[in-house]
């Protein structure tokens, strides 16, 4: 009886260390963001829920420069802020998308994947909040989030010093790695203490018996 006792607490024993283990090396979990929902200026043409193609130097995109319908009115930025610092004229017109985050915790990560194509010296961008991020050739876009809050996200592209020129921004894989609850944490936690302290009480009443 002795024997399946230890058994079947071995074996508990040992998923509670797994579920423990799991809890401290892998402290975030991973959502996928469906860019379909994402809201767009412009011209986002195609867009799916893991993939978004946000072109300049078309016919269907915004101008800049702020006010009603600009690209600065639609991500909530001040007139200018979109222009790069070495343009002569600045950003003329472009597109782009964006979404609002709740109750984002100190740890967060925004991640995607980007292919900007151009042969112009046209921009592309990442707006967090007031902050514009300037995205260059092709590689993965991280941003972890300092401080807890609200966030306005904003992804795009604008032709410089001209109005032709046609550049692509392909936005995709987007996700947010978000930090976990401090209780799922803790229950883990309180799990893994609980299998230990178990395995110890049962180790010293095999102690006792065989001392009988």
């Amino acid at each position: 009886m002795i024997t399946i006792k230890n058994s079947v607490l071995t074996a508990g024993t040992a998923s509670l260390l797994s579920l423990g283990s799991l809890a401290l090396t892998s402290p975030s979990y991973g959502f996928s963001l469906n860019l379909n929902s994402w809201q767009t200026i412009g011209d986002v043409n195609p867009i799916s829920s893991t993939q978004a193609t946000l072109n300049s130097g078309s016919f269907y995109t915004v101008p800049t420069g702020g006010g009603a319908g600009s690209l600065e009115d639609f991500l909530s930025l001040t007139p200018g802020s979109l222009d790069p610092a070495t343009s002569i004229f600045g950003a003329t017109q472009g597109s782009a998308i964006k979404q609002t985050f709740t109750d984002i915790k100190v740890g967060d990560v925004l991640r995607f994947d980007y292919s900007f194509l151009t042969n112009d010296a046209d921009s592309a961008f990442v707006t967090i909040n007031n902050s514009v991020i300037a995205l260059t050739a092709s590689t993965p876009f991280t941003y972890s989030f300092t401080s807890a809050g609200t966030y306005n996200v904003g992804i795009g592209v604008v032709d410089v010093d001209d109005t032709i020129g046609a550049s692509k921004l392909i936005v995709s894989n987007a996700k947010l790695d978000a930090v976990p609850e401090p209780i799922t944490i803790l229950g883990s936690l309180t799990a893994l203490g609980f299998g230990v302290s178990m395995r110890r009480r049962f180790g010293r009443k095999n102690s006792a018996s065989g001392g009988a």
